[in-house]
């Protein structure tokens, strides 16, 4: 083996020309051959082509320039050539560092300009070019200005050579794992940005995604806000005086739409309807369903009113009737409903419960009673049959009808409790249903988890 010659530097006695030499390096998945000419022999093969690796020597020491040029000229590694450039200086090696752009390696010595002038030029690559890939070999001829444990602690450098110790085959493995790790790290970073470019791509897609998403949920919120602006102005006024009877309601979506309704009507001098109605599910599709069942009962009062038929003056008749066109209809909805008649002429009120509960509450003779009625709610089942029944109201009476959402946000743990809380509060006068509504411990800032409807229906 050749040893680098003994100049100022530290180099031993070396050869000024080579004859042609072949090394093999380990081999693991690939074999990585190295190549030396002589100056001399023209013959030789010239290097393979591809992006060369970029091998910065700073040294103020000319020799060792020509020296290592002379070493690795003709050096080929995994099919590209190196390409050497020249620095004397730590000042000269910043500019070259600024103007060249993917140094693979640089060899540098430590006393130049100033006894760490090396060193200084690994604090600004690492620190001020944030360049943690390019692989730094310190190659000092001093090494008591910068002891090799003290160096390698403290600086970020990746091999560390005393030049009286460093011979020709310890240059040519020091370069080549050097520019192996450096290959290494260059696909690294390859892929990382690779990936922030898919990142950025994604993100991007994700933006305009949201965005579409945002507009998408901005238009469906308006057109929940207008659905529900067009079913609350279905629904009748509240504080509404029909015939010497007085209606009020309260109907609370738990969404922006409801699936409770209420509503009461006059059918002619005699007769006053109302009704409240529960949708199975809520929101949107549920609300859709509160219309469909205005304009049932809507069609059936017309239809009165022309002479055509008297269905809708017979409560077990309009849940009959509902129920075959719900199912014919086949909505996937169903709903329970009271509907009710009261007759004004005998003071007595015709009335059905397709599956609402609690019940309704109905107050004279200072008594509160629940009207106890089940029945089933409409649109579930074909062999369903309805039948009326049948109170007398006296000349001052209060009847209260609630859907299940009452329920659903009192506080009593049971069912029969809450039950008996409800007939607690409506037992004592009442002055309103928001009243009520505060003494069963409900207001319309609460979250609801289901829609909630009350319905009062008074005779004074």
């Amino acid at each position: 083996m050749c040893n680098i010659g003994r100049y100022s530097e530290g180099y031993g006695d070396y050869p000024k020309n080579f004859t042609l030499l072949r090394l093999q390096m380990n081999q693991t998945s690939e074999q990585d051959e190295l190549l030396f000419c002589s100056e001399e022999d023209e013959s030789a093969d010239s290097p393979a082509g591809g992006s060369p690796w970029k091998v910065l020597v700073v040294d103020d020491d000319e020799e060792v320039h020509v020296l290592t040029r002379l070493v690795l000229r003709d050096l080929v590694f995994e099919g590209r050539p190196l390409q050497l450039l020249s620095a004397r200086s730590g000042i000269q090696a910043r500019e070259v560092l600024t103007s060249e752009s993917n140094i693979a390696l640089v060899l540098l010595d430590v006393v130049m300009e100033s006894d760490d002038a090396g060193l200084q030029l690994v604090k600004y690559i690492r620190r001020e070019l944030h360049n943690d890939a390019v692989r730094i070999i310190l190659r000092t001829g001093q090494p008591g200005h910068a002891p090799e444990q003290e160096v390698i602690l403290k600086y970020d450098i990746n091999d560390y050579k005393e030049k009286t110790e460093l011979t020709l085959q310890k240059l040519l493995t020091a370069v080549v794992s050097s520019l192996r790790s450096y290959k290494y790290i260059e696909q690294v970073v390859q892929l990382n940005q690779e990936l922030e470019i898919k990142v950025r791509q994604r993100t991007k897609e994700l933006q305009k995604a949201n965005a579409k998403l945002q507009r998408t949920v901005q238009a469906l919120q308006e057109g929940e806000e207008a659905g529900k602006r067009i079913q609350f102005k279905l629904l009748p006024p509240s504080d509404t005086h029909i015939n010497g009877i007085d209606f009020a309601h309260i109907l609370w979506p738990s969404e922006f739409m409801s699936g409770d309704f209420v509503d009461y009507f006059p059918i002619d001098d005699r007769y006053v309807g109302f009704y409240l109605a529960d949708v199975s599910g809520h929101g949107v599709s549920s609300a859709f369903v509160t219309v469909y069942l205005k304009r049932f009962i809507s069609n059936m009062l017309e239809q009165y009113r022309h002479g055509e038929e008297q269905s809708v003056l017979d409560p077990a008749a309009v849940l009959t009737a509902l129920n075959s066109a719900l199912l014919a209809e086949n909505l996937g909805k169903h709903i329970a409903i009271f509907y009710a008649v009261i007759d004004r002429l005998h003071n007595k009120c015709r009335y059905i419960n397709g599956g609402i509960f609690p019940w309704p509450l109905l107050i004279q003779h200072e008594r509160a009673e629940f009207v106890e009625s089940r029945g089933t709610p409409v649109g579930l089942f074909d062999f369903s049959q309805y039948q009326s029944a049948e109170c007398h109201l006296a000349e001052a009476f209060q009847l209260y009808l609630f859907s299940d959402g009452v329920l659903e946000i009192m506080t009593d743990k049971t069912l029969e409790s809450k039950m008996a809380t409800l007939h607690a509060c409506v037992k004592m006068p009442v002055k309103s249903l928001q009243d009520l509504a505060g003494r069963l411990g409900i207001s319309e800032s609460m979250s609801l988890p289901d829609d909630l409807a009350m319905l009062s229906v008074t005779r004074r």
